[in-house]
Formats: structure tokens, sequence, C-alpha cells
């Protein structure tokens, strides 16, 4: 028997569904392939499987035989996880990248283990797997390839700041950016990496209130049109991330110039993801800044269209929050209703700042209708996430609406 067969085995004996045996590590249709002896196990995923099925891990392991010839090498092993990666299929692109690493392993490949690593670790960050992501690039920036090298040292770098930003975690963030953006100086002046440093630090510090170093920064990365070897896209990023800082500082005229200046760029013929998350960051940052007309409608019908091609469930869960958030805008709380507990509902894998605007959305539709306890637990929970992440100035404004309807 082949460990596929072994392992379905075990499953249906233990009477767990596919979805069940992967227990939220492993994609269903990952584990299906296993069972079909159309992909081989790591270690790792032996282990896993070990504790869901009750079985000793060793016993498990030992299930593994030779690779079946359709199973086929590491080239295919790669193409797997990088078409999987392509598709948005970021729990199976997980699993693929994961199995294209320990083959890239064995046979001391390591450029191949390096970027298969790196695709595993987005893909958890994709998934809002924020610990598995982190403990990953942990694992990239032990290894020596990666000290050795700028571009790959200011890429791990640069990644792990994203997560501890997307947790909460401001300080380290903006730690890690600044150690990126220092390794990325050795890099070309506007090479990507080098662009995608600046853009993160700039949004950690923005988050964090820092608005004058953050525009600074972003200053300097509204300069990027001038050079013709930087991409269209490159040109639109940048300008996606000074308009969010404007939008930050008060500024809001300079923002719109900023996102539409970005929106010319970021097309959905060039990259339809990029579009549809620009559209629903742009619908997000104007709704903040008190804006709710027609421009931002269109934003988040851009977004829908976008998601609907290219998007996770957690970006569609992040639509839902920005659409509640426009409804909510307009005084229309019965309309933000659904969506607010549908996002509620789901809301352990959302990031920070989401996490913080459902609480903040959640306390103004409470305190419309009334229910002024409700709505004080909610406000008081968005002041605590944005103040646990250091960002006091927006939890000062958070306590500053509680105590407005408190009066």
């Amino acid at each position: 028997m082949t460990f596929g067969e072994k392992l379905r085995e075990a499953r249906v004996a233990k009477g767990l569904t596919q979805n069940e045996l992967g227990g939220g590590k492993y994609s269903t249709s990952y584990v299906s392939l296993l069972e079909r002896a159309q992909r081989q196990p790591t270690l790792a995923m032996t282990r896993h499987f070990a504790d869901i099925l009750g079985i000793e891990p060793d016993t498990v392991a030992q299930w593994i035989g030779s690779p079946e010839p359709d199973s086929g090498g590491l080239s295919a092993a790669v193409l797997h996880a990088t078409s999987a990666a392509n598709l948005k299929d970021h729990a199976l692109a997980a699993s693929e990248a994961e199995y294209a690493a320990s083959l890239a392993k064995e046979q001391m490949n390591t450029a191949v283990w390096w970027n298969m690593t790196a695709v595993q670790a987005e893909a958890y960050l994709a998934l809002g797997r924020f610990d598995e992501a982190v403990a990953t690039l942990e694992e990239l920036l032990e290894h020596p390839t990666t000290l050795a090298q700028p571009e790959l040292h200011a890429t791990a770098l640069v990644r792990l700041s994203a997560i501890k930003r997307a947790t909460g975690d401001l300080e380290d963030a903006i730690a890690l950016a600044r150690a990126a953006t220092g390794v990325s100086r050795s890099l070309p002046e506007h090479s990507a990496t080098r662009l995608e440093c600046g853009y993160v630090l700039v949004a950690a510090l923005a988050v964090r209130g820092n608005l004058d170093e953050a525009w600074q920064h972003a200053s300097d990365l509204a300069l990027v049109d001038q050079f013709p070897e930087v991409p269209s896209l490159s040109i639109g990023r940048a300008a996606w991330v000074v308009g969010n800082v404007a939008f930050r500082r008060g500024d809001v005229e300079t923002g719109l110039k900023q996102h539409r200046l970005a929106a010319e760029h970021i097309t959905p013929q060039a990259d339809i993801g990029m579009w549809a998350q620009f559209n629903r960051a742009s619908a997000s940052r104007r709704l903040a800044a008190g804006i709710s007309d027609e421009d931002v409608e269109q934003c988040i019908e851009n977004a829908v269209l976008g998601l609907r091609i290219a998007g996770t469930a957690e970006e569609h869960l992040e639509l839902a929050l920005t659409r509640a958030h426009l409804h909510s805008s307009r005084g229309e709380f019965e309309a933000a209703k659904p969506l607010l507990f549908e996002v509620q509902e789901k809301a352990a894998g959302l990031e920070f700042e989401a996490a913080g605007l459902l609480e903040l959305l959640l306390g103004r539709y409470y305190a419309n209708v009334e229910d002024l306890e409700a709505a004080r637990t909610h406000y008081m929970k968005a002041a605590k996430l944005y103040s646990d992440a250091s960002a006091s100035d927006v939890a000062s404004h958070v306590l500053g609406e509680l105590m407005d309807i408190a009066s």
C-alpha cells in the first residue's frame, strides 16, 4: 500500500473528513492529493497527521515509500507550488511549497529551498496564519545564504516587518523595516526590493502615528516616476503609499491626487490582484477621511470585480468590512449590520487594523440603536487594540468618540 492509501485507511477508521485531517494546516485538496499518491509528504506533515490520528509519528513516517512515478521531482514540485500561488490558492500553495522546500533541502539546492520557503511564508501570511509565517521567515533569516546576500536579507526582513504590522506589533515592524531599508541600500537605487522596503517602512510609521517621518520617506518614494527604468506598477504603488500618508495627515487633496495617480498605473490588465487590493484600500482610506461619495462606491465595485477573479477569503472579509464602513458613514446602520456581524463571526483571521475598525464600527452601530453598554464594550476593545499596538493617536480618537456618545 502507498502512503496515501494507508493515510486514507487510517482517516476513515478514525471517522474524519479530509478537511478534519488537514486540521487547518493542510488544505482538503492537498490531503486528497496525498491520498491519491500524487504527492509525497514531508516529515512535518507526517507528524501533523499522526497527532490528528492519534498514531505514533514514527509509525506514520514509516508509511512513506519511494515516490510514485507520477509524483514528479523537484522541478514538478516547484511548478505545483508556483501554480497554486499564482492562482491565489494559498492553502494549497503553503503545502506544495513545504514539500518542494523539503525536496530542495534533501538535494542541497539552496536557491530553490530559499524561494519555496519564501512562498510558504507568503501563503501563511495571506491565510492569516501569522505565527507560522513568522517561524518560516525566521528560519530564512538564520540561514547563512540569507545573510550573505543583501537582496535575500532585505526581503526576509521586510516580509517579517509586514507580518509584525499586521499583528499590531508596530515597534518591531518599524525596527525590522528600518533594518531592511539599511540592508537594501547596497542594492540599485530603484530596485523592486529597495522600493518594497520603503513602502513597508512608510506604512508601519504611518500606522504607528509617526507621520512626519513617514511623510519624509514617502516624499522620497514620490520621486520614482522621474526614472524611466521604474516599472509602471512600482510608480502606482509608490503613489498609493504616498496617498495613504497624506490622508492620515489630514491632507485629503494630496491623498486624492496621489490615489488618482496610482489608479492610472495599477490596472486590472497589469495585476488584477493588486488592482483589487488598491481599490479596497483606497475606499477605506477615503472613508477614514470622511469621504463617502460615488468615487468610494466605484472603488468598492472595482474591488468586488477584482476579488471575484483573484480574491482570498480574508480579502473578501476585509471588503465586507469596507462596505459596512461606507454604510455606517452614511448613517445606514441597518445596511451595515449584517456585514458587521458577518465579519465579526469570522474575525479571527483579520489583521489588527481591520480588527480595530470592526470594533469601532460595532461601537457606532450599538450607539445608534442606543445600546450604550454594548457600544462601550466595542469602543473599549477598539481602543485597546490600537493602544496595545502603540497607535496611541488612534486609540485617543476612539476614546474621544466614546466620550461623545456617553455625555
